[in-house]
């Protein structure tokens, strides 16, 4: 399962970039395509950057840390990104806690540094908020290290703005501050290739990225212009209505949302339009191989036009489960098994899970992983990996393709009808798509034939069963089924999808850029990659896009929503409702830092809250993800159901100590008192138990007769994070207002850290 996320994850981190011009770093693949290193004395003498210049170019540019040693000195012939390279590691392990590493590339042809990692100790420790940084001096810094080491491709480097906008609106992710510079040619940026700086809270160097590869680039003749591109798509563009498994919001409620109708397997989990167009025929093209997409995919078609009942509750044991596996034919009788487990998971659905994992005795060495769901019998997901395909990624001309992609969508079918008999006629399939070894289009590995679920002729986004299917053998070599048990909403009151159209292409930006066919990999040996003018559309909101997969079109309201771990404001809104407020400074130093929820323009500031709404407000500018708890977690608090839109604040709250476990009601709609405030951040801090003894904490209050929690109200306001009013009285059954909160849980959270440092 695991590897299964890994590759959906690095898949979704590509689609990004290539849709939003976005930097990967060369290791992002690395796991699974980058070549076995090789290292000799012969290579090491014949190499132009000898290992002690390779030690030299490193130390220049970024200085050793004190107690740091060098451990490691490796040179790799990486065949995945088409250079020679030496990587450098430096350690610190000292005793204690304490150490840290660092780890350098540099091309050992022309001693360019390709990239920098350095993860200190104290980078694990949690950053609670943002840094207070001077951007300025660090884009000066970042261009005096370009001109510098980089001083070759200074002249065809530009600085991107809105990394920088990122960048200032602050992030708990060290992927988000980071300083973009992006390669030009003939004046276009040219997508995934440039120089990515990213800096950690203090303003240090945490990572350096070079992206810079051996391009023939297509002229930019007869170009055509972003007006008419995006009539072109206009015209062309189809919103369907879709069930979006909100399954990261607390609840894991199914909304109904508008996408743009489904084309290729590559779209399966697109909520948001955005199109990779060809700048001199206006078509729509595959990032992949270039290839324009086929826009006449029938997926309107199940696999069965029979009606099938969901299936039964059975409740295997473990031998059902192994004997129903090898009925599926994917564990055999030569087979080893060497594990076998059982468990049970509230994420991505509630269930029981068997797992097995087996080795083959006879002939080719082969690993198979399989998951079968207990109560079902269905199977979950299976791999199936062997020598043949580390022999093929190691010399590509070992890749065979006796399978055609027709060929591979039959096998598919039969594999899912046989896996999913009560499911088919909920599921449409789609035509294969080929994936191809480093981006060769002339070698195909093998075929991903998707089969998307739909409900009332409705598909659900990102569910139903994915197969891999061998070029080579035809064998089934990957699956995956997601299926979510939340009740579907009734399909009334939803906006016409010309409408949604309209409020699409209102937000609709189309990029000139140059895009790298294939988009990764080192290209034909010896001619590099090919790139080709290409037009990048997306939604944007205030020049910065979307989030893809996690934004969407509300289907009844026609408003763009945005769900998962991401920027509470991300629409950039000035507030208008914080003018003149007593807080204000400090209100809009939290918004500046995307710490605090805008709606509209308005903060709402004077908002008295509940005591659900004060822990959402913890939880808010904690930055936590929304995935905290799965969707099947049941409460822990009696009085809050698992659809309630506070559950996984609550639910933080209890595992981050704010909330006691020997009390399991909330009251989460009763008025949020500043004893209750205060009491939430003395049990984060962690001296609940000491506020509690008597006589530590001496109270002066004027109403301090009506004060429980006297050592919390003292703490809280020894350490202003709470102040008294002008007649010293601390008030603890005043109900707090949002902006009271939000500026308390700021301070709370700047003393956390102090203690933590």
């Amino acid at each position: 399962m695991r590897k299964q996320t890994k590759k959906k994850w690095a898949g979704s981190m590509l689609a990004a970039a290539i849709a939003a011009g976005g930097i990967l770093p060369y290791n992002v693949f690395a796991d699974e395509a980058k070549a076995t290193p090789q290292a000799s004395v012969q290579a090491v003498k014949t190499t132009k950057i000898d290992r002690e210049e390779a030690l030299r170019i490193a130390q220049e540019f970024m200085p050793i840390p004190a107690g740091y040693t060098n451990n490691q000195v490796e040179m790799e012939d990486n065949k995945y990104i088409g250079r020679t390279l030496w990587r450098l590691t430096w350690g610190m392990q000292q005793s204690g806690d304490d150490y840290g590493q660092l780890s350098i590339s540099i091309d050992a042809k022309d001693g360019t540094i390709l990239n920098v990692n350095h993860w200190p100790r104290e980078s694990e420790r949690s950053n609670l908020l943002p840094g207070k940084l001077d951007t300025t001096s660090l884009v000066n810094q970042a261009n005096a290290l370009i001109n510098k080491h980089y001083a070759k491709y200074a002249s065809q480097l530009k600085f991107s703005e809105e990394s920088l906008e990122s960048f200032k609106r602050g992030s708990a992710s060290y992927m988000d501050n980071s300083l973009y510079f992006i390669r030009l040619q003939n004046g276009i940026p040219v997508t995934d290739q440039g120089l990515r700086i990213s800096y950690d809270r203090n303003g240090k160097i945490r990572s350096v990225d070079f992206s810079w590869d051996e391009v023939q680039f297509d002229s930019i003749s007869n170009v055509k212009n972003k007006e008419e591109i995006l009539h072109q798509v206009e015209r062309e563009l189809e919103m369907e209505l879709a069930y979006l498994s909100n399954t990261s919001q607390p609840g894991g409620k199914i909304e109904l949302a508008y996408a743009p109708k489904l084309k290729t397997s590559s779209d399966l989990y697109n909520v948001v339009p955005g199109f990779l167009i060809d700048a001199k025929t206006g078509k729509q093209i595959s990032g992949i191989d270039g290839k324009e997409v086929n826009t006449s995919v029938d997926i309107n078609r199940p696999l069965s036009t029979a009606k099938t009942t969901p299936p039964p509750n059975v409740n295997m044991d473990e031998a059902h489960a192994i004997a129903k596996i090898k009925e599926f034919g994917i564990l055999k009788n030569s087979m080893r098994i060497e594990q076998k487990g059982y468990r049970e998971e509230n994420y991505p659905v509630k269930r029981k899970v068997w797992e097995v994992y087996a080795v083959e005795t006879e002939g080719e060495r082969k690993q198979v992983r399989a998951s079968l769901d207990a109560q079902t019998g269905e199977l979950v997901n299976y791999s199936q990996y062997g020598m043949s395909y580390n022999e093929k990624m190691e010399n590509p001309d070992k890749i065979k393709m006796n399978i055609s992609g027709q060929q591979a969508e039959k096998t598919a079918e039969a594999f899912i009808r046989k896996v999913l008999p009560e499911r088919l006629n909920k599921l449409y399939a789609v035509e294969a798509t080929p994936n191809y070894y480093n981006g060769d289009t002339e070698k195909i590995l093998n075929y991903n034939v998707a089969f998307i679920r739909k409900e009332n002729e409705t598909r659900v986004v990102g569910e139903g069963a994915t197969v891999n299917v061998d070029a080579d053998t035809g064998e089934i070599t990957d699956y995956n089924m997601t299926w979510s048990s939340q009740a579907l909403p009734a399909i009334a009151n939803v906006i016409k999808p010309e409408e949604a159209k309209k409020k699409a292409m209102a937000l609709m930006e189309a990029e000139l850029r140059y895009n790298l066919i294939p988009p990764y990999g080192p290209g034909e040996t010896g001619k590099g990659r090919k790139a080709k003018p290409v037009y990048v559309l997306a939604v944007k909101a205030n020049g910065r896009p979307y989030d893809y997969g996690t934004s969407y079109l509300d289907a009844r309201t026609g408003e763009w929503k945005t769900y998962g771990n991401l920027p509470v404001n991300n629409s950039g809104q000035p507030v208008s409702d914080i003018a003149g407020h007593p807080l204000q400074k400090e209100l809009q130093a939290m918004i500046d830092a995307n710490l605090l929820e805008v709606k509209g323009g308005q903060l709402n500031p004077d908002q008295k809250l509940t005591r659900g709404e004060a822990i959402k407000i913890f939880y808010t500018v904690a930055r936590q993800p929304y995935e905290y708890y799965g969707p099947g977690q049941e409460s822990f608090f009696t009085d809050v159901d698992d659809n309630d839109e506070i559950k996984q604040a609550a639910e933080w709250a209890l595992q981050n100590r704010l909330l006691p476990r020997n009390v399991k009601q909330l009251r989460p709609n009763e008025p949020a008192t500043r004893e209750f405030l205060a009491e939430l951040i003395v049990r984060g801090l962690g001296y609940d138990k000491l506020a509690a003894k008597e006589g530590i904490f001496e109270t002066k209050f004027q109403d301090e007769a009506i004060i429980k929690k006297k050592g919390e109200a003292a703490l809280v306001t020894r350490l202003q994070v709470m102040t008294p009013n002008s007649k010293n009285e601390f008030e603890p059954a005043r109900q707090v207002t949002k902006a009271e909160t939000a500026v308390a849980v700021y301070r709370y959270l700047h003393i956390k850290e102090s203690f933590m440092e």
